[in-house]
C-alpha cells in the first residue's frame, strides 16, 4: 500500500517555518492597539504590537496567520498595570514601570505627548527588549519570547540595552518518566543491569 499524496503538500508550512521563536534581543515594534482591561491585579493596559523592522518584521502577524487554532488570538501582547495610587511599595514599582513605558513611547515618536488616552498609543513606535519566559501547561514545559521591558527606538537601533535573565518557573515540574521505566530514589541503589 502506498501513501496517498495530499493536494497541498507543497504549500504546507513545516513546524520549523511556522514555529521559529523570536530570539532574545531588542526590537523596534509598532503598537497596533491599546485598551484598558480589568484583571486579577486590578486594571491594566493591554497592548497589542508587532515587530516592525529587521529580520523578524511582522513576526506576530506570521504566528497569527499560520495558527490553526479555532480560538486564535493575537499573540503579540503585553500588559502594563495601572497604578492604584495607594502609596504601597508595589504601587511605586507599578508607577515607575508605567512612566518608563510612556516615556519610551514619547521619546520614540517625534511630537507625541501622552494625554492619558491609551487609544492614541496605536501606530506609535516603541523599543522592546525580549528575554524568554518558561511556561507549564498540562504537564508540558516550554519557553516563549517575553517582552520583558520597553526601551526607546534609539536604544534598540544603537544596541544600548541589556537583556534581562530569562523568567523561569518558581517550581520546576517533576520530570515525566517514560512508560516502562521506574523512578529509583536514593543515590546508592544499584541498577539491575
Amino acid at each position: 500500500m502506498a501513501i496517498k499524496r495530499f493536494g497541498d503538500y507543497d504549500k504546507v508550512k513545516t513546524y520549523s517555518e511556522s514555529g521559529e521563536m523570536l530570539p532574545r534581543g531588542g526590537y523596534v515594534c509598532k503598537i497596533l492597539d491599546a485598551k484598558v482591561i480589568d484583571n486579577s491585579y486590578g486594571s491594566s493596559i493591554k497592548v497589542a504590537f508587532d515587530v516592525c523592522e529587521g529580520e523578524y518584521k511582522d513576526y506576530y502577524l506570521g504566528r497569527y496567520t499560520t495558527s490553526t487554532r479555532e480560538d486564535k488570538k493575537w499573540p503579540g501582547t503585553f500588559l502594563i498595570n495601572l497604578p492604584r495610587d495607594d502609596g504601597s511599595e508595589k504601587d511605586g514599582w507599578t508607577k515607575r514601570r508605567f512612566k518608563t513605558f510612556v516615556e519610551c513611547i514619547e521619546e520614540s515618536n517625534d511630537g507625541y505627548h501622552f494625554d492619558w488616552d491609551e487609544k492614541k498609543f496605536a501606530n506609535k513606535l516603541i523599543g522592546m527588549v525580549f528575554n524568554y519566559r518558561q511556561w507549564e501547561m498540562n504537564g508540558q514545559v516550554g519557553m516563549t519570547p517575553n517582552p520583558a521591558r520597553p526601551a526607546t527606538v534609539a536604544a534598540i537601533r544603537e544596541g544600548k540595552f541589556k537583556i534581562p535573565e530569562d523568567k523561569l518557573l518558581k517550581t520546576q515540574p517533576a520530570p515525566s518518566i517514560p512508560a516502562g521505566f521506574t523512578q529509583i530514589d536514593g543515590g546508592d541503589t544499584e541498577l539491575p543491569f
